[in-house]
């Protein structure tokens, strides 16, 4: 189990450090929450925030069995409340296999053929030799996919529909592509080819959205509320088109994102937070977003919302009055220690007091000019949203300790385990086995490579048994 930890500093610079890499002793939902606690107490960490896991059954119970035990301690957020964050990326991952599904003959078929060029770098050589007869116009060089990961079955997709003329053309000159496809899925035809460029323009998006994401070096939570409506709208608009096929993938996408998202009782609330954080937004974007995606309940949502939005503040702020209290005891003010004072009020209890009395209207009413102050006119991609915090936070002291541990959590685990991903590397059947052919010229040249000392030139001898393996010697 590898357990990252991500902060923002005092400097409103985000900070990302792997805390943990180890064995744990089942994949059973408490033994991840015990491994949790183990982890976070040898490092002295007293505040969780939030926990960012991917949708196994697992984490959602070593989750709940953390969230239990750091309550006791009086040390969450809102009791701990929001701390199950599911990864946005393996739901968008879960949501688009469904798309894939739907013409996977298509996608099997491509993949097949994709494998057979890859094979060798003859046959790579050939291949790219017919696609300048045919005048293909790219650089793209065929990749394969890997089963674990959509986005490269998406690159595999993208890359190979620009040669399918280079396919054709090379089917008609290698007679052992033709069989050694047929053996399998079968050849990609014209309606294959079609398939696959509606995939490319319904995972395109998507793809664009798991890249955005999947970053680690920025703020990705206020992204979480408009991916939400991008995907709404995408769904909502393949419906509406022309081409059948689109239709029913679209339909087959929009069952997977309502088991999700399409509840709001079912989205954290650090989702609204995010974004009505993002001076740039605020509480209309939100309250677009939520008649535009629970049109009937919108309302009552809306209600939800503010409540709970004013009483995380509310906690905030009293968790910034304990700090104020412990910075000012030092400088307790002479009348506090007036004998005759008949209050009988500790003097924390009237510093407090005293505190409240001075700055209390201005932090009270400080989410509330938030609220009500336009909003950031500022919507380039290069907006840095931790510097406005930064330089605004003197004026939102209360929001700002918010703004700085709602940014910090990270919205999916993709770069996190990109740290340790085998996934470009994992041995499917096709990648493990070699031919009867390439096997016996293996141990002849075992055998001779034992009994000779003459040197050998590997490129050369790698190329005549690839050239064994194609039947031409």
């Amino acid at each position: 189990m590898v357990l990252t930890a991500h902060w923002i500093d005092d400097e409103w610079l985000l900070k990302k450090r792997i805390i943990n890499f180890c064995p744990i002793s089942a994949h059973s939902g408490e033994s991840i929450g015990q491994t949790l606690e183990k982890c976070i107490r040898d490092w002295g960490i007293e505040r969780v925030y939030t926990v960012t896991v991917d949708n196994a059954s697992a984490n959602s119970v070593g989750i709940e069995y953390l969230r239990k035990k750091l309550s006791h301690r009086n040390t969450c957020i809102a009791n701990g409340k929001y701390m199950h964050t599911r990864c946005v990326a393996h739901v968008l991952n879960l949501i688009v296999q469904e798309g894939v599904k739907y013409a996977s003959v298509s996608v099997d078929r491509v993949r097949a053929a994709v494998r057979y060029i890859r094979a060798s770098p003859l046959r790579m050589k050939k291949f790219y030799n017919r696609a300048e007869e045919e005048m293909i116009d790219t650089n793209a060089h065929l990749c394969l996919d890997v089963p674990t990961r959509w986005n490269l079955t998406y690159m595999m997709l993208e890359v190979a529909e620009k040669y399918e003329r280079a396919f054709d053309s090379y089917g008609r000159e290698d007679h052992s592509f033709f069989v050694d496809l047929t053996a399998g899925d079968g050849v990609p035809t014209i309606d294959d080819w079609e398939n696959v460029r509606r995939i490319i323009k319904v995972l395109k998006p998507f793809y664009d959205l798991t890249l955005k994401v999947s970053g680690s070096l920025y703020v990705t939570s206020h992204f979480f509320w408009e991916i939400l409506i991008d995907i709404h709208c995408l769904l909502d608009g393949w419906s509406n088109c022309e081409d059948l096929d689109i239709i029913s993938m679209a339909s087959k996408m929009r069952e997977k994102y309502n088991k999700y998202w399409g509840d709001a009782k079912k989205i954290n609330f650090l989702v609204y937070l995010a974004i009505i954080l993002d001076p740039r937004r605020k509480m209309d974007f939100v309250s677009f977003g939520v008649h535009l995606l629970f049109p009937n309940v919108s309302s009552e949502i809306m209600k939800v919302i503010d409540k709970e939005l004013h009483c995380l503040f509310d906690e905030y702020f009293a968790l910034a009055g304990k700090v104020m209290v412990r910075q000012d005891q030092s400088s307790v003010p002479t009348k506090f220690l007036d004998p005759t004072d008949q209050s009988k009020m500790s003097l924390a209890v009237q510093q407090f007091l005293l505190k409240k009395q001075r700055v209390g209207l201005e932090i009270k009413s400080e989410l509330d000019r938030y609220l009500t102050e336009g909003e950031e006119a500022n919507n380039s991609s290069s907006f840095d949203i931790l510097l406005w915090w930064k330089l605004n936070s003197p004026r939102y002291p209360v929001l700002g300790r918010m703004a700085r541990d709602v940014f910090s959590t990270p919205i999916s685990t993709v770069a996190s385990e990109s740290a340790f991903s085998t996934g470009g590397r994992v041995l499917d059947g096709f990648r493990s086995s070699l031919t009867p052919t390439m096997v016996e010229a293996l141990i002849c040249t075992q055998d001779w490579l034992r009994k000779s000392k003459d040197p050998i030139n590997l490129d050369e001898y790698v190329e005549e048994l690839q050239d064994m393996e194609d039947g031409n010697i």
